[in-house]
């Protein structure tokens, strides 16, 4: 089926580009949301019409994207903590709806369907890097760090049993030199 995009969309084209879809997608999809019109005569001249509209539009749409885009960054990196077992793989997932929580609550202002997480959601603990696509040219990388209460006490023993080594092998220093001086 061929197609005429209303609007610039990932891995089809841009706005005004006249594309081949499978004939469900754009019957089922593309043409009832607006995002195209079937490819005839009438169309082509319809569209011809409306263009500056629709670029004025487009353009519009991504300008606000920008701007979503600034308060996005401001917001930073996001740090959700979720129960995990010891070797950190998480009692459930991280989906696109906690990490809209997280990005919301710091100051962003996205939808559930910005977030692409290719690989599904997030089952581990760890550092992941995941793209907000605000608009089809505004992808914005945001770091999501996951934590659980097991890792943090981990951490927090490893730290204290650290700090009890360095004080135990001091003290075994000032021994050893207060044996030195007596001898």
């Amino acid at each position: 089926m061929q197609v005429i995009l209303l609007e610039k969309m990932q891995k089809l084209g841009n706005l005004g580009d006249e594309v081949s879809v499978k004939a469900g997608f754009g019957r089922n999809f593309l043409v009832p949301t607006g995002k195209a019109l079937p490819a005839n005569k009438r169309n082509r001249e319809v569209f011809e019409s409306r263009r500056a509209e629709l670029e004025a539009a487009a353009a519009k749409l991504q300008a606000e994207a920008e701007l979503r885009k600034v308060k996005l960054v401001a917001a930073g990196d996001v740090n959700i903590m979720a129960n995990a077992g010891i070797e950190g793989k998480l009692f459930g997932s991280i989906g696109a709806n906690d990490i809209v929580d997280a990005l919301n609550s710091a100051g962003a202002e996205i939808e559930r369907n910005e977030v692409r997480l290719p690989e599904g959601p997030l089952r581990h603990t760890g550092e992941f890097i995941i793209d907000i696509q605000l608009h089809s040219d505004v992808i914005v990388p945001v770091n999501v760090n996951i934590t659980s209460e097991a890792q943090l006490a981990a951490l927090a023993e490893a730290a204290e049993a650290e700090k009890a080594k360095a004080k135990a092998l001091a003290e075994a220093e000032k021994i050893a030199k207060e044996q030195e001086n007596e001898a």
